[in-house]
């Protein structure tokens, strides 16, 4: 054994491609303190079984890392769950080594003890990972005890899986070297790059599984190291970028900030972003900011154009400040996605058209119409469930509500007054208004399930670059019309 190595593997398929940006992060600090990393990137590998023999057939590491972004394609009509290739992965590793085998990652870290259960997994990191695995990595190479390292999900004598909470500080320090993944292949296959300006999210949305995943606390980066990060990609030819900050404008001191190091390093002429935003706050001097930084889209999570489901969702805004954001973006010249999620708890018809309605007068270059709300553990949506009754009997549930009791196959709430054809109501209301990403089964243009979507991987290949939404939108809008 060599009592220094770790293999971090990737166990992320989907395409097109999403780098694992934890994966840069936690190698890179794993490598600062002393660690030899080696790194194995499924996503590109022809033959997985392959690719892992290969690389432990004369590799004896102290441990095994396997990075697990997804557990599902948290979309109703696929329903694609990805916990059981989880499981054959762990059981070929298990038998090419003794290693333990450490699991993380944004889907490990929703539901830890359910997978490390179902894959029989050794260790796991719950949340921010760079710290947690560092302690880990260096307890196992001396011998030490792990069982107080926070953040770490570990098995007691008898086998049952412990979680010790996390422990987040208020500030987050990422060296911004990137030097693990090929991020150039993730450019030229996954149309960008990705970077983080901060981590958590306290916003209290009844659905949101972000807050397990990365905890409610907001752990911000200095805004000059984030533009150091920029402009290493940057020299290594990756101009287009995507900030997958829960929201980028919370707190909205912190992004102006990042936008002000940005154009400083002289940065907002030579790349263009993207970023997932809220509604609030929301203000003209910042649209301003981001897009003379180099933003050229923000994606907001708009849920509703109801004021009433708003506020049972528990957004933190109404319907008159959608207006005024997008009319804010379209000052500065910025492209803009309202994501709706529809079909919430007290959803109807009324509020369905209330929505659509605001949603084609505020004008938007594109909204996603997304239908179903995937229940996830911890959240104010999955008690509401629990309250319901047995989920076989809850007329609201859809998908694997037999023997599901974690959560952790995929299961989503379209609230059942909204009738048998939900998605039908919901098209006839779009009633073909190209703007709108509609519920869809097709493989096209308007279909926004990125999982194995055909239609993006032939665009990127093609040469187009950016977030995944205005991609489609771009096609959508290059396409013949039909009368």
């Amino acid at each position: 054994m060599n009592s220094r190595s770790i293999l971090l593997i990737n166990a992320n398929r989907m395409r097109p491609p999403v780098a694992p940006l934890a994966l840069d992060y936690v190698g890179d600090h794993l490598y600062t303190a002393g660690f030899e990393v080696h790194l194995l990137d499924l996503c590109f590998a022809e033959n997985p079984v392959d690719s892992i023999r290969h690389k432990l057939a004369n590799f004896d590491p102290l441990a095994v890392g396997i990075s697990f972004r997804n557990t599902d394609d948290c979309y109703l009509f696929s329903q694609a769950w990805f916990v059981p290739q989880l499981a054959e992965l762990v059981t070929l590793v298990r038998s090419l080594t003794a290693a333990p085998i450490i699991l993380g990652g944004c889907g490990f870290s929703i539901f830890p003890a359910p997978i490390m259960d179902y894959v029989q997994a050794d260790f796991g990191v719950v949340g921010d990972g760079e710290e947690t695995m560092r302690r880990l990595m260096s307890a196992l190479r001396d011998d030490r005890d792990y069982r107080k390292i926070a953040g770490l999900a570990w098995r007691d004598a008898t086998g049952r899986v412990v979680v010790n909470p996390p422990c987040y500080t208020s500030t987050l320090d990422i060296p911004p070297s990137r030097g693990m993944l090929d991020n150039l292949r993730y450019l030229h296959e996954g149309a960008m790059s990705n970077i983080e300006t901060k981590r958590g999210c306290p916003m209290p949305c009844i659905y949101c599984a972000d807050p397990a995943a990365k905890g409610t606390a907001l752990r911000v980066r200095d805004p000059r190291q984030v533009a150091d990060e920029l402009e290493t990609l940057l020299a290594r030819g990756i101009d287009v970028f995507h900030i997958c900050d829960g929201e980028f404008n919370i707190p909205a001191e912190h992004a102006l900030a990042v936008c002000e190091a940005i154009r400083d390093c002289g940065l907002g002429e030579r790349i263009r972003w993207y970023a997932y935003a809220s509604i609030q706050p929301f203000s003209a001097e910042l649209a301003e900011a981001m897009r003379r930084a180099g933003c050229v889209g923000i994606n907001f999570g708009a849920d509703s154009g109801c004021d009433r489901m708003l506020a049972a969702l528990r957004r933190g805004y109404r319907s008159a400040d959608i207006r005024q954001t997008v009319e804010h973006c379209r000052r500065a010249g910025i492209t803009v996605m309202l994501d709706l999620l529809l079909g919430g708890p007290g959803e109807d018809e009324a509020s369905i058209r209330e929505t659509i309605e605001l949603i084609k007068s505020v004008d938007p270059d594109r909204a996603g119409a997304a239908t179903g709300l995937r229940v996830y553990p911890g959240t104010a949506l999955a008690e509401l469930v629990r309250q319901q009754g047995p989920m076989p009997r809850n007329r609201n549930l859809h998908g694997c509500v037999e023997d599901n009791d974690n959560l952790l196959r995929p299961i989503f709430f379209i609230e059942q007054q909204l009738g048998d054809d939900p998605f039908g109501l919901i098209v006839d209301l779009i009633d073909g208004d190209e703007r709108f990403f509609p519920p869809s089964r097709k493989q096209d243009a308007a279909n926004y399930n990125y999982n194995d979507n055909k239609v993006l991987e032939n665009a990127i290949a093609a040469g187009a670059r950016g977030a995944f939404w205005d991609i489609l939108r771009k096609l959508a809008d290059s396409s013949p019309r039909t009368s």
